[in-house]
């Protein structure tokens, strides 16, 4: 609790919890609250601070098995969609879907499942550049396409429109 002063006299106060992210210390001046450094932590109404205590979720965790298990078994179905997608490589449907770019997108988001191994363990600045590169990268480039491939379809409806006798020829 620090003390506020009441009135004009110093002997008069009340007492005010300290809120969270601060303490009092009561060696020090008793009218003061002293807030935490970023690396510090304290509850409501405490008269001293605690060190924060980092937290890592390991491999062997139960939540991080099931995520990686996820991740491989994306990885195998996107490969897998791939296999398929160049066994009917010169049928109308694959050449709809983009022809090669399909190969491109795939390909991005089989890779970006590399960034879920990076959140495990204790982070360092490799680990977490290589992370958010994966993602940022491997992520953008099939959304990139996906835009391109949008335009594409407007492009052709909007010449189809002014053009009706074009496609015919």
């Amino acid at each position: 609790f620090k003390k506020k002063p009441d009135g004009i006299h110093r002997c008069c106060f009340k007492c005010e919890i300290c809120p969270k992210g601060t303490y009092f210390n009561k060696t020090e001046d008793p009218y003061k609250r002293i807030n935490c450094k970023d690396t510090e932590w304290s509850a409501p109404g405490i008269t001293s601070y605690k060190q924060r205590e980092l937290e890592f979720v390991l491999f062997t965790d139960s939540g991080a098995i099931l995520i990686m298990v996820g991740a491989c078994s994306y990885a195998v179905l996107t490969v897998a969609m791939s296999v398929l997608f160049a066994i009917n490589y010169n049928t109308p449907v694959v050449r709809s879907a983009g022809g090669p770019m399909c190969f491109l997108i795939l390909g991005c988001l089989c890779l970006s499942n590399v960034s879920v191994f990076f959140f495990f363990s204790k982070l360092t600045d490799s680990s977490c550049v290589m992370s958010y590169l994966s993602i940022f990268l491997f992520y953008t480039v099939p959304l990139a396409c996906f835009v391109v491939r949008s335009f594409q379809i407007v492009f052709i409806f909007k010449i189809a429109a002014k053009f009706p006798n074009f496609l015919s020829l």
